[in-house]
């Protein structure tokens, strides 16, 4: 059983290596046919000697050189056409039968001229235009334009001298009018100053009584201050002899050591100071604030500082700086304009006080040590303490007895208001002669007024007149003119026919029986005996430059046209072209040439013979320039291969079939001219059976 198996699966494997080796064997032997068909199939043609013909051809109409135009001038209706296209005509022989009827012009105008005279008729009867200028127009005398002129000049210069009058009376009544807005009440005394003394005597007035109540007030308020701070300083002077004296055993009649000093707490002292020099600022930045209030006096360069006085240095440093500005702006005060001292008076008496006090601190505290010293500090404070009481009781005395200066202020508002008074009265009297003048300004303006206007309703009246004029003279010269119109219209008329003005070939007809002729149109066209027609076609710049003017042409079908003769006569761009295209014009004589025919024409070279010419399709062109594909063999294992090879080459001359080329060849080469897909070059290509 085993053996069966072992046999049978040998036998597969045979087999199979068989069919695969007969596989290979086919793919083998067909590879190179299955490839074939996958590659571009090209044709080819040998590179041979041959000979080029490079000629320019072209199609053409033929046209008149210098054809006649039969116009016509009116428009008319065609009866029968006498000719035909080709015929030979004789000068004045009928070419266009017309009907018996006016022109279209004729017609146009003869309506016109009826239109016209209608307007001029309405015009005339309107009942607009006055006789006198009827009469100017009817019998030819109308203004000329000089004339025109000076009537519309001196209309003008009325009117500008009119409203110069109108706009100077207008003027005079202005200022009447503005005078009465004026603070002067239309008089020639002014009550502006006395209106401004009144009024600062107003503000004078309140500003006293103000000042007063405030001085009196402020004044005897500091003194009070001031006394409570001295009582209160007595006191407590009072109690440092009394703590001088408890400390050195009693009074001074029973101290035992005279001569010895009570000690006081350096603490007590600089609280003292502190409070004397904070005191003393304050005093200082009353000036400061009032002086800083005052126009006059510049505070802006003076720095009070700072109130700091709490430690010693901060009052010391306070107490500096304190009386440094105190001193600029006592200076500043008596600098300024105006006797501005007075007013700080009372401020400079609480700042000295103020200062007196802190000096006294000072004084104190170096003499505290002396029992005696401190007994007279006491006696001199009390001192003071009655002078400031005297003080205050000689202000309360003197506000009670004066007015601050209300009652001056007082007396000049009544003053002031007297003098308006009488000034009023004398105005209200010199009122009534300004309103006389403003009455008279006003008539004169109203009279100035009227002589304007009727001038304008002149004006415009003359505009009419002259218009009127000028509408009825244009219309009558438009008739005029209509009437010549009509007169040259059938001076001009065609008659009944339309004849030939020369003798030659009828080369094309406008019209047929029944149509209407078109002024300024050609009706006909006429090919003058002994004149030559043209032919003209488009061919490209490069085609352009094969021929020249003067080279013979040849037509197409020649033995057809008999004696036909083609010369080139011009060469000259298309303007249809962009610059791309030139155009050959030709001459045409012959007998059998007639105007309209489409001939055929050749021009150029005569032919040469090249070594190497190849189909114009076989010449290939890019970047670098233009090249041919030849086919080039090589041999393979089973058969040949054909691999598409590059060529450079230079064209030296081109017909409509083959192109002549200089290259590295020997001739009779393999050239690919058509292919079945793109070929490059280096690639493997299969020859098409017909070259195979």
């Amino acid at each position: 059983m085993d053996e069966k198996t072992a046999s049978k699966r040998r036998d597969w494997v045979k087999n199979a290596a068989i069919i695969f080796l007969a596989v290979m064997l086919v793919l083998t032997f067909f590879s190179n046919t299955i490839m074939n068909y996958s590659l571009p199939e090209v044709a080819t043609q040998y590179v041979q000697r041959g000979t080029i013909t490079a000629k320019v051809r072209g199609t053409g109409t033929v046209e008149a050189t210098d054809p006649y135009n039969v116009m016509v001038k009116e428009s008319r209706v065609i009866s029968s056409v006498a000719v035909k296209q080709g015929d030979t005509v004789e000068k004045d022989q009928v070419i266009y039968y017309l009907e018996d009827a006016e022109s279209d012009e004729l017609k146009k105008a003869e309506d016109e001229l009826e239109d016209l005279e209608l307007a001029y008729m309405k015009g005339l009867f309107g009942g607009t235009i006055s006789p006198e200028i009827i009469n100017k127009v009817a019998s030819g005398r109308t203004d000329t334009f000089a004339t025109y002129q000076a009537k519309v000049t001196d209309m003008v210069n009325r009117l500008e001298a009119a409203k110069a009058r109108v706009d100077e009376c207008q003027k005079n009544v202005d200022a009447l009018t503005l005078q009465s807005t004026k603070d002067t009440n239309n008089a020639t005394v002014n009550t502006k100053p006395d209106e401004l003394n009144r009024d600062q005597a107003t503000t004078d007035l309140a500003s006293a009584q103000e000042r007063f109540e405030r001085d009196k007030a402020e004044t005897i308020a500091e003194l009070n201050a001031q006394i409570s701070e001295l009582t209160s300083q007595i006191s407590d002077l009072e109690k440092l002899i009394s703590n001088a004296q408890s400390s050195a055993g009693g009074a001074a009649g029973t101290n035992p050591n005279p001569s010895a000093s009570p000690t006081v707490a350096p603490n007590s002292y600089n609280a003292q100071k502190a409070t004397a020099v904070g005191n003393l600022y304050d005093k200082m930045k009353l000036i400061f604030d009032a002086a800083a209030l005052d126009k006059d006096i510049d505070t802006s360069k003076i720095i009070p500082g700072d109130r700091k006085v709490d430690t010693f240095e901060n009052v010391q440093t306070t107490l500096s700086t304190t009386k440094t500005a105190f001193n600029q702006l006592q200076t500043a005060i008596y600098n300024a304009t105006g006797n501005k001292a007075e007013s700080y008076t009372t401020l400079f008496a609480d700042y000295n006080a103020a200062l007196i006090n802190v000096e006294n601190i000072e004084k104190n505290s170096s003499d505290l040590n002396n029992y005696t010293n401190n007994q007279a500090t006491l006696a001199d404070k009390k001192a003071k303490l009655a002078k400031l009481q005297q003080e205050l009781a000689e202000v309360q005395a003197i506000t009670a007895s004066s007015d601050g200066g209300v009652q001056d202020a007082q007396n000049r508002l009544i003053q002031a208001n007297r003098n308006i008074s009488e000034i009023t009265a004398a105005n209200s009297q010199a009122s009534v002669a300004w309103q006389n003048r403003l009455a008279d300004a006003n008539a004169a303006l109203k009279a100035a007024q009227a002589v304007y206007d009727l001038l304008k309703q002149e004006q415009t009246e003359l505009a009419a007149d002259i218009n009127a004029e000028l509408d009825l003279s244009k219309a009558s010269k438009d008739i005029q003119e209509k009437k010549d119109e009509i007169a040259k219209l059938k001076e001009k008329s065609e008659g009944s026919a339309i004849v030939a003005p020369v003798a030659g070939t009828i080369s094309n007809l406008a019209y047929v029986a029944g149509e209407t002729t078109k002024p300024e149109e050609a009706a006909a066209v006429i090919q003058v005996d002994g004149k030559g027609y043209t032919v003209s076609f488009s061919v490209t710049n490069e085609q352009s430059k094969k021929v020249q003017v003067g080279d013979v042409g040849e037509l197409q079908n020649a033995w057809y046209y008999d004696d036909a003769m083609v010369t080139l006569a011009a060469i000259k761009p298309d303007p249809e072209s962009n610059g791309q295209k030139k155009l050959l014009v030709f001459n045409v004589t012959g007998s059998s040439i007639q105007a309209g025919q489409s001939l055929n024409i050749s021009v150029g070279q005569r032919s040469a013979e090249y070594e190497l010419t190849v189909p114009n399709s076989a010449i290939r062109e890019d970047k670098n320039g233009k090249f041919i594909l030849i086919v080039e063999s090589k041999s393979g294992p089973i058969s040949n291969r054909y691999i598409a090879t590059r060529v450079d080459v230079e064209v030296l001359a081109s017909d409509d079939n083959n192109t002549a080329i200089s290259a590295g060849l020997y001739g009779y080469e393999y050239v690919i001219t058509t292919s079945t897909k793109p070929v490059e070059a280096g690639k493997q290509v299969r020859l098409n059976e017909n070259n195979s």
